[in-house]
């Protein structure tokens, strides 16, 4: 599964680092727009260099060098990542958090990562020289580092239980597994037919609801509405192609189904800050120059 393909699942099964207990990943993202989705891990981001903007329930907070967030486990989010970055991702799968935390689903995990706070800003301090002391090793690979490793993950789950959680009120959990499964299936489905006319009577049978319930179910547990999700998510499915493909703007809307030519170009603008040839020319551009530097080093 390549790098794209696993950033833009809308619904992210726990994924596991080969002899790891949880998934740990550095990576250079050239330009990326992963549209709304969701995990069951916590998540965790850690820009090494360039900018990533996260959004979450319409609010976006933009991750410079050396930013930490964190995104807790059934929350709906999105990434944008207009002049590439190099960051360390890591989540934390359910399973694991569950077992040495049996009361998480009463719990959230958060923090504001600007927060200009001493005492808050030590915390964060701490749990940043953590991440960066997995990386080392993951880097090196030193005879038993497996085992350093897992210590720093089990050091990484305690500052984020010990200085970032949050106890939700007696009546409020966590999606409950119900939820979950009939919002994967939802996501699932359009996954496999965004790029066919997708109906709203269609998708409510699908979920087994009344239409009016239905959108009122989804953008609860979404951040969004349904159309708006659908061409979000046709939207990075686009943005992706125009990048690595030479396929005319036109082919690709009719390939990935987005017949309102008009109101993609705003979408896209808004997004991206530039028409689609301008930023297709603008992102092989660099990435040439960047090859080229590459090459002659």
């Amino acid at each position: 599964m390549d790098e794209y393909t696993l950033m833009n699942s809308p619904h992210e099964n726990d994924r596991i680092t080969d002899g790891l207990d949880i998934f740990f990943w550095i990576f250079n993202d050239e330009s990326s727009y992963v549209a709304t989705h969701w995990h069951s891990a916590i998540e965790i981001m850690y820009i090494l260099d360039g900018e990533v903007d996260v959004t979450i329930y319409n609010q976006t907070t933009a991750l410079l060098p050396g930013d930490v967030f964190l995104i807790d486990s059934a929350v709906p989010h999105a990434t944008k990542s207009l002049s590439g970055n190099h960051a360390i991702l890591i989540q934390l799968p359910y399973p694991l958090l569950k077992r040495y935390i049996p009361e998480i689903d009463s719990l959230n995990f958060s923090f504001d990562c600007h927060l200009n706070e001493p005492v808050f800003r030590t915390k964060l301090l701490k749990l940043t020289e953590t991440i960066q002391q997995m990386q080392i090793i993951f880097d090196v690979n030193p005879e038993g580092g497996i085992l350093r490793f897992n210590s720093l993950v089990f050091e990484l789950m305690f500052q984020i239980y010990h200085n970032f959680r949050h106890t939700l009120p007696k009546n409020q959990s966590k999606k409950e597994t119900k939820t979950f499964r009939r919002i994967e299936e939802i996501l699932n489905y359009l996954d496999l037919h965004y790029n066919e006319p997708v109906s709203l009577s269609e998708i409510s049978d699908i979920a087994c609801f009344q239409k009016e319930y239905f959108c009122h179910f989804f953008k609860k547990n979404m951040g969004i509405s349904f159309t708006t999700y659908l061409n979000e998510y046709r939207l990075s499915k686009i943005h992706q192609d125009l990048l690595n493909t030479d396929l005319p703007l036109k082919a690709l809307l009719e390939k990935h189904g987005f017949t309102n030519y008009k109101l993609f170009r705003k979408m896209f603008y808004d997004a991206f800050q530039a028409t689609p040839n301008e930023y297709r020319k603008k992102q092989l551009s660099a990435r040439a120059s960047k090859e080229k530097t590459t090459s002659q080093v």
